[in-house]
């Protein structure tokens, strides 16, 4: 009966250590994670200084405009765009001189051939261009250089 005793307090002690081994882990994990937090809050302050600022579009009502072609007949484009600016002054710039801008580009698409606007390459360079017209000549006098990143074709029908 005496070895069995042995035994029992033998299986008890290593218990015990095998709880007081577990409970120091788990004071060492928390301990971490604990100290983790603290020092990500650097990391969550430098993510708020570098807040992602909305993209600024100024969209166009759509055109319809005579287009010539190599035959000699004539063609429609019906063409909405969008401009994707660097800047609100350039928007407000576009928005206060409207008229002249969508006249401005009215007369520039008219000069377009309709064999060059239907491939990918054509509308790539149909954009260059427009952002071209419209930065020179400025539309005001003391007008700041417009920041125009992108020229979005919205609507594109050829008929």
């Amino acid at each position: 009966m005496a070895d069995s005793k042995t035994g029992s307090s033998k299986l008890l002690w290593v218990m015990i250590v095998l709880v007081v081994l577990s409970l120091i882990t788990a004071g060492v994990a928390a301990y971490l994670a604990w100290q983790s937090d603290i020092g990500g809050t650097d990391g969550d302050q430098a993510a708020e200084q570098t807040v992602r600022e909305p993209p600024i579009f100024v969209e166009l009502e759509p055109f319809t405009i005579n287009l010539s072609s190599s035959t000699g007949s004539s063609r429609l484009l019906y063409i909405g765009i969008t401009f994707k600016v660097g800047n609100q002054q350039t928007k407000a710039i576009l928005e206060e001189y409207l008229p002249q801008v969508r006249s401005r580009l009215l007369m520039k698409l008219s000069d377009e051939q309709v064999d060059e606007l239907t491939t990918a390459a054509g509308k790539e360079e149909l954009a260059g261009r427009l952002v071209s017209t419209l930065r020179s000549p400025p539309l005001a006098d003391d007008q700041p250089e417009l920041v125009i990143d992108e020229v979005l074709f919205t609507e594109f029908i050829v008929q």
